[in-house]
């Protein structure tokens, strides 16, 4: 055990506080419980967001494999990732999950067959309407960016699918969603239970949502300002319409790889935005002025 301005450093396994990118916390569970239990919602898999008709699944893994069950790809067609930041680096989820079908490429060959946007970690890639011109589906994983909105109402929704996360955005350990253009994909395994208590909590939780989107807005300015005091400057820099999903922050010159095994040993939820020399950690509507605090003293700890 150490101590550091006030808190205890490393202390046993099991007592470490916890700090996830989903705004997740144990008492959440009992919550959703009872948001469940109190629901008259039905068992049918569908919900109205943003105006549109979408499917409930139990996870934006799930939402992405059902996409790519649909289009009907061949082992050798390939689906091309392209990325708001450019990075080449991308989440095994996302890969392992189109290798179910196919292969991925990060450039368009004369074998792509479809194209999946990632909007990273709720901000956007601008130029989804040039994708449209190739004629090949696209598809749009917004895991992180769903209160992310173009303010041209004209690219919300470009894709022929649109995938989302429940868990990233609201206190909810698991729960996706599909939007389809040419009719709804369903998940045909999700138990009916599991569909209520799903549609129960999304409904619940989108009530708030102008709440979610000043909180995280807010947090992240916060965030920007603290870490800017160490010299480290955000890798995104949110537009008005855009809803973080994370922080990230550039760190040129740290032990990036030693901070994150130094953070998740204090039960922070965080990683390396490999590729780059970046770093991302949580930043929600549960998280206030302390829980900051707290990690940048604990990367100070780090750092000296």
């Amino acid at each position: 055990m150490e101590f550091a301005d006030g808190y205890i450093i490393n202390p046993l396994n099991f007592r470490t506080g916890t700090l996830y990118v989903s705004p997740f916390e144990s008492n959440d569970a009992h919550i959703n419980r009872q948001i469940w239990s109190e629901s008259s919602e039905n068992y049918d898999p569908i919900v109205d967001f943003e105006g549109k008709l979408m499917s409930v699944t139990e996870s934006c893994t799930k939402a992405l494999e059902l996409v790519l069950r649909d289009l009907r790809l061949k082992p050798d067609d390939e689906v091309w990732i392209v990325t708001t930041s450019g990075n080449k680096y991308i989440s095994g989820c996302v890969t392992g999950t189109i290798e179910m079908f196919c292969r991925y490429s990060r450039e368009k060959t004369d074998k792509t067959a479809a194209i999946l946007v990632n909007h990273e970690f709720g901000f956007l890639y601008k130029e989804i309407n040039r994708l449209i011109d190739f004629g090949l589906p696209i598809i749009e994983d917004k895991a992180y960016s769903m209160y992310s909105l173009f303010e041209d109402d004209a690219g919300n929704f470009a894709g022929d699918y649109t995938v989302f996360s429940m868990a990233k955005m609201f206190p909810i350990q698991a729960g996706g969603l599909i939007y389809s253009k040419k009719g709804l994909v369903l998940q045909d395994n999700l138990p009916p239970d599991a569909v209520k208590y799903h549609k129960a909590c999304f409904l619940n939780y989108h009530s708030k949502k102008e709440y979610i989107i000043r909180k995280r807005n807010e947090n992240y300015n916060l965030m920007t300002f603290y870490f800017e005091q160490f010299g480290f400057s955000p890798r995104f820099i949110p537009e008005r319409s855009e809803t973080p999903g994370a922080f990230l922050f550039n760190a040129q010159g740290i032990d990036l790889s030693g901070l994150k095994t130094y953070l998740q040993r204090q039960g922070i939820e965080c990683s390396v935005f490999y590729g780059e020399e970046a770093f991302y950690l949580p930043c929600h509507q549960k998280m206030n002025k302390q829980h900051i605090e707290y990690i940048i003293t604990l990367i100070r700890n780090f750092l000296k």
